[in-house]
């Protein structure tokens, strides 16, 4: 795993196009595409600027259009009122500038510095863009889901940083800590938390921590020792990582590049 074919800059990242379970990956033509708009919004100047001279999610949109045949075009909205989201009827990723700031809001209390809480915001919406994105396959290309449709394609999220980014481990532990701070941020759980459609955000926390561990296990080791991974948990994070890897390669073939 991991092995690099191709390398391509990512802001402040380098991208890493690797093999996964055989699969390479090759130009071919494809009916859809990944595309981006930044809408114009006076109240988030700022951010806007900030994410395009990052270039953070334009390079997650080439990224995905060298990965992946995609059956129509999915666009990416950014400096919508709602979200984040995938919108079917629309194709239509939607993420909106306040949710970028809320990230760096949160970050900022427990670190002050402006490049960290940057770089922590951005790891998070990647993530986030690409737990979306496995809406949008999962819709475009009517892939069977067997539990919470959520859990899956926060799934998906990991494994394309895990396994294609260079620092995406880092940028999946960002993520997990967005989901602890959103946690407790919540107070006291309610009905409402249980039967929501995402699990809760210590869950979603845990889980993806455990990918991390699971995908490289002596390089984590000391993050298995820090959240006080058994032995048999260590075994069931890298079992599970690994057959992620391998259903969502089965799910995704007709759609990967190769």
């Amino acid at each position: 795993m991991n092995q690099n074919n191709t390398v391509v800059r990512s802001g402040r990242r380098w991208v890493a196009m690797s093999v996964v379970a055989g699969w390479w990956f090759s130009a071919c033509v494809q009916a859809g595409s990944a595309q981006i708009e930044y809408r114009q919004n006076s109240d988030y100047t700022t951010e806007r600027n900030l994410l395009i001279e990052t270039a953070i999610l334009d390079d997650a949109v080439a990224f995905i259009n060298d990965l992946f045949t995609l059956e129509q075009n999915i666009k990416i909205v950014v400096g919508t009122d709602d979200g984040p989201l995938y919108d079917p009827s629309l194709s239509e990723i939607q993420i909106p500038y306040h949710f970028y700031t809320e990230i760096i809001d949160r970050y900022g209390d427990i670190d002050n510095r402006e490049d960290e809480q940057e770089i922590f915001a951005n790891d998070a919406m990647l993530h986030t863009l690409f737990h979306e994105l496995g809406h949008a396959l999962t819709d475009q290309l009517d892939i069977p889901i067997v539990g919470k449709e959520e859990d899956a394609v926060d799934g998906l999220a990991n494994v394309l940083l895990l396994e294609y980014y260079d620092e995406g481990a880092e940028m999946a532990r960002h993520a997990a800590e967005l989901f602890a701070l959103e946690g407790e941020e919540r107070g006291e759980l309610s009905d409402a938390d249980f039967w929501d459609e995402h699990s809760l955000d210590e869950q979603r926390y845990f889980s993806t921590l455990c990918h991390v561990y699971g995908s490289d296990p002596d390089r984590f080791n000391d993050l298995g020792d820090e959240l006080g991974f058994s032995d048999d948990r260590r075994e069931i994070c890298e079992e599970t990582y690994t057959r992620l890897v391998s259903d969502w390669v089965t799910l995704l073939g007709p759609a990967l590049k190769h």
